[in-house]
């Protein structure tokens, strides 16, 4: 990675704490030739689903008017990454149908720029983004940093996924559930129906159907074979 010295990346991998982890970062982004640097992560948990945590280098300005215009639900490079891992070049292409949009991103220096996706294995997801207000991006720049992006995508994700996600996880304690609850709940992780579940443990199949309900509501899922999911995934079968 010739643009960065060993310093600057040793500084970013010794951090822990998310702020001055993201500094460094923009540190990187910069010995790029980018000047903003942006992070969106959506962690997530079993008690939450998915949350949604930024960092980013953007003027004040821009930040509020993205979420005052709800620029999320219009943006059309965050749409893109929620189904790919590869870098996104922004071109104007992407912003047709969003010139608003585009428009006002330009203004406050987001016009040349791209982003990495990465997708992990226990649900979270980080959208990187490079970016500058002049000279535009040529393929080969975009081939020759390509690679340090990506590498930047991943530690980032790593690192403040797994802060924000115990931080989550420490408000968010697994569901109480009662001895009987958990042995209902086992048993239609069995495959076992109410009416099998209220022979096996000698109630009735309305008292069976009364705890998965409980265990529904307690564990926030949709449906049944959610709470089984949100369950399994918390170690309590």
């Amino acid at each position: 990675m010739p643009h960065w010295t060993s310093d600057q990346l040793q500084g970013l991998l010794e951090n822990r704490e998310p702020r001055a982890v993201f500094d460094r970062a923009v540190e990187l982004t910069q010995a790029l030739g980018m000047t903003h640097l942006g992070i969106r992560l959506h962690v997530h948990t079993v008690a939450r689903g998915n949350d949604t945590v930024l960092y980013n280098n953007y003027p004040p300005e821009w930040n509020e008017q993205y979420e005052r215009e709800n620029f999320c639900q219009l943006d059309p490079i965050k749409s893109l990454c929620h189904h790919t891992t590869l870098p996104v070049l922004w071109d104007e292409d992407h912003f047709a149908s969003t010139p608003r949009f585009r428009k006002a991103a330009c203004r406050h220096g987001l016009r040349h720029g791209w982003t990495q996706s990465v997708h992990g294995l226990r649900g979270h997801e980080s959208h990187l983004s490079v970016s500058r207000a002049s000279g535009k991006i040529s393929v080969a720049e975009f081939y020759e940093k390509g690679a340090e992006v990506l590498w930047l995508c991943n530690t980032l994700h790593a690192v403040l996924c797994e802060h924000h996600q115990n931080r989550l996880d420490a408000v968010s304690p697994p569901p109480n559930l009662s001895d009987r609850e958990l042995e209902v709940l086992r048993w239609s992780a069995a495959g076992k129906t109410a009416a099998d579940i209220a022979c096996i443990l000698s109630l009735s199949q309305s008292t069976v159907n009364f705890h998965i309900r409980s265990v529904i509501t307690k564990t926030n899922a949709s449906n049944k074979a959610g709470a089984i999911a949100i369950a399994a995934m918390q170690g309590m079968l």
